[in-house]
């Protein structure tokens, strides 16, 4: 194997044992020593790919938000399909790995709220994936105004079911939104 090949797998494994480690602690509680242990790494070795503990929470947001906006895309095909919000909204989730998305993805939320560069690039999720879905609502015929409150409805239920299942439960799972 190669440096850049063993460098692209150590950076590999530090980004899926963060994302476990801040699944289950959250970045405040989330040490680099702790994800280091996960991957069965050295701590030097996350020194070597990230300069902060906020550089590597940073990188584990890029990814968890790029694989929101593909689940947002299978949302707004269901909306442009015709889809009620409930149902357009259930399209999102992915159930063997929805806890831990969903757990990362309050805590972006959370730390949002503290770290300027976290809100920045969750801001701009938000607003991007409001924008799409209401796309998809005018492709589908609807009219604007329309199409804002279809995906503000969506977004919403969206978000309800992170948080339910952030807390380990899944108002989808209990009662079919159908």
């Amino acid at each position: 194997m190669r440096q850049e090949e063993r460098r692209a797998r150590t950076r590999r494994l530090l980004l899926e044992a963060a994302r476990g480690v801040v699944s289950e602690r959250g970045y405040e509680g989330a040490s680099l020593d702790a994800i280091a242990a996960a991957a069965r790494l050295s701590k030097g070795a996350v020194y070597a790919h990230f300069a902060t503990k906020l550089d590597l929470y940073l990188a584990v947001t890029e990814e968890v938000l790029a694989d929101a906006r593909l689940r947002v895309q299978a949302v707004a095909g269901a909306v442009e399909a015709g889809a009620r919000p409930e149902d357009a909204a259930a399209a999102y989730f992915h159930p063997a790995e929805s806890p831990v998305h969903a757990a990362v993805l309050m805590d972006i939320w959370t730390t949002a709220g503290r770290e300027t560069t976290v809100r920045q690039a969750f801001d701009s999720f938000l607003r991007e994936r409001e924008e799409l879905i209401s796309a998809a609502a005018v492709a589908a015929g609807r009219t604007p105004t329309q199409a804002l409150a279809l995906a503000g409805v969506t977004c919403r239920l969206i978000d309800a079911e992170v948080l339910y299942l952030r807390h380990g439960r899944s108002v989808a799972g209990e009662r079919s939104w159908r």
